[in-house]
């Protein structure tokens, strides 16, 4: 029962991430259109989701807009994930003066509140979605780097690995072959976690005016631009906060469930 459901979200979330990848060819109107008498129209058979305060149609927006919310993430992603294995493999397998150095300033980025943080480099940047990535992945990268050097760390100290040392095996063979697949579970879990966080991260500083700018249809920045019709027009507020709600549950459900997964093949091992 839990193979299957597990299954289920996976392809729910396949669905999902087409759908986002592939919104701007599936918008029905153009979404930077304005039309002045379909100002705060209420959604009907011709605008499913209704129209914004300058006579766009929300559901085209919706669908442009969600490849800076969600491209947008998997990049920041990505990146912090390629730079954090990265450190922390370099930090295992040095622990000379340099593994330590990297190993202080993971702690010192980590000991920041990350929240304050971004929001502190994204506004003195002022460099709009650019600012707000950089701040991201600087702050995110650590989480991976702590998580890559805790467990190769320990399985440098196997036997089989001391082993593959001394049959001459380099560097790369053996994370390839050795460490690669001790982290790559652990990391894949944090990896989807983390995705949840980076698009509600990314949709709040759109929110606060660091990340993309209107009129770029941004979740964040949509709920900004609408927050003045929350009683006359909710629906402009009501959609965007369930794209960024549906995202984010989904990609943390399904990390979750792939976190119990493991735990189970491991406890049946």
């Amino acid at each position: 029962m839990f193979k299957k459901g597990f299954y289920c979200v996976l392809i729910i979330c396949f669905i999902w991430c087409l759908i986002l990848c592939c919104g701007i060819f599936l918008a029905p109107f153009d979404p930077f259109k304005t039309d002045p008498s379909l100002s705060l129209a209420s959604p009907d058979n011709t605008h499913l989701l209704g129209c914004d305060r300058l006579g766009r149609d929300l559901l085209s927006r919706l669908l442009t807009g969600a490849a800076p919310s969600f491209l947008t993430a998997i990049i920041i992603l990505i990146i912090s994930l390629c730079a954090g294995t990265l450190v922390g493999l370099l930090g295992a397998f040095n622990r000379n003066r340099f593994g330590q150095f990297m190993k202080f300033i993971t702690d010192l980025l980590l000991s920041f509140p990350r929240s304050i943080a971004v929001i502190f480099i994204a506004g003195t940047l002022s460099s709009g979605i650019l600012g707000s990535s950089f701040a991201l992945c600087l702050f995110l990268w650590p989480h991976f780097a702590r998580i890559t050097y805790a467990i190769a760390n320990d399985a440098l100290q196997n036997d089989y690995i001391k082993q593959a040392k001394i049959s001459g095996e380099n560097t790369f063979r053996i994370v390839r072959f050795y460490l690669f697949y001790e982290i790559k579970d652990q990391l894949l879990i944090t990896a989807l976690l983390d995705l949840s966080a980076v698009i509600l991260a990314l949709s709040t500083l759109s929110f606060l005016g660091l990340s993309s700018q209107p009129p770029l249809p941004e979740w964040g920045s949509m709920l900004y631009e609408n927050r003045n019709y929350l009683v006359s027009a909710p629906h402009l507020l009501i959609y965007p906060t369930l794209c960024i709600f549906i995202s984010a549950f989904l990609f943390n459900l399904l990390g979750q469930m792939y976190a119990s997964r493991h735990a189970q093949g491991r406890i049946n091992l």
